[in-house]
């Protein structure tokens, strides 16, 4: 079974529509994809009803949109300056409330839940009060881990959690959990396709050239950056399950909050998967048969080479 694992990266996650777009001319349909964060955006849309332009019509509305969708937590930020003015613990839970990107997941998948995805489809998040990874799954797991899963949830909501960026957005509380970005334990889900009985797994990774090693001047910065280093340790080893590795390299300059470039990351998604077709399908020189479900949103083909 082939497998697709996208990155997290903001904005950057652009790319991954480029991405998809090559496999879909290659005729190399992934039958379980998931995605962290950006990534989950991109998996939850592709595997609603596998279709490409889906996900092409989402992103044609969040670059419209852009920072319209950034929804500033003001009640938030004015209740820690006051504590902070009164010399009280300080409650900061993040700087964007994160609901207007929620209800535009939930307009595009129609309120669906993730159960009732065409394709299978992981989604991280990380609850912050068991400290425990959370896999928001549209069917169980071949074999499990240490993780939670979780099959029941709307798939909009499962998005929102895996979006979450500590500090940057609220967590996501639902029921008993505080969700944050599943970056923090899994921004490369590569072992989550693999849960699912995938064998063969292509990883997507975003970098962004000359990425900023400068030290952080303030304590935003300071924990972001313990937050990256974490993630990127984690992410070494998600790379050793997958069969292969695209990694996307951004311009330098651009980060999460970078809306305006997303057209071109697209594109740059899009050549660089092109240009490595040839190494893509020497690590998927097989062929293989597809399920009856991926046959079904393919048109109808039994058999694809990968």
């Amino acid at each position: 079974m082939f497998g697709l694992a996208l990155q997290g990266g903001g904005a950057l996650g652009a790319a991954h529509l480029g991405v998809l777009r090559a496999l879909t001319e290659a005729s190399l349909l992934p039958e379980v994809i998931s995605g962290t964060s950006a990534g989950a955006i991109v998996a939850a849309e592709y595997a609603w009803r596998g279709k490409l332009s889906d996900v092409e019509e989402l992103f044609a509305d969040v670059h419209q949109l852009g920072p319209k969708l950034l929804d500033l937590n003001v009640s938030g930020i004015l209740k820690m300056v006051g504590r902070w003015a009164a010399h009280r613990q300080l409650e900061y839970l993040g700087v964007f409330k994160g609901n207007r990107l929620e209800r535009l997941m939930d307009d595009h998948l129609e309120s669906t839940a993730i159960r009732d995805a065409r394709m299978p489809l992981v989604i991280p998040a990380v609850d912050i009060v068991s400290s425990e990874l959370v896999l928001y799954a549209s069917r169980p797991p071949a074999k499990r881990g240490l993780e939670h899963w979780e099959l029941d949830v709307p798939l909009s909501e499962a998005v929102r959690a895996s979006i979450s960026m500590p500090i940057v957005f609220t967590p996501k509380m639902r029921q008993n959990e505080m969700l944050v970005d599943g970056g923090v334990l899994m921004n490369l889900p590569v072992s989550a396709v693999c849960s699912m009985g995938a064998d063969r797994v292509m990883g997507v990774g975003l970098n962004v050239e000359g990425e900023d090693v400068s030290t952080p001047d303030d304590v935003v910065g300071i924990v972001r950056r313990m937050i990256n280093t974490v993630s990127k340790q984690l992410e070494r080893q998600q790379r050793r399950h997958a069969t292969y590795v695209l990694d996307v390299i951004l311009p330098p300059g651009n980060g999460v909050f970078s809306f305006e470039n997303m057209d071109e990351f697209v594109d740059i998604g899009y050549e660089t998967a092109m240009k490595a077709m040839p190494e893509i399908k020497a690590a998927f020189s097989r062929t293989v048969p597809i399920s009856a479900k991926t046959a079904a949103v393919a048109g109808g083909k039994q058999w694809h080479r990968i």
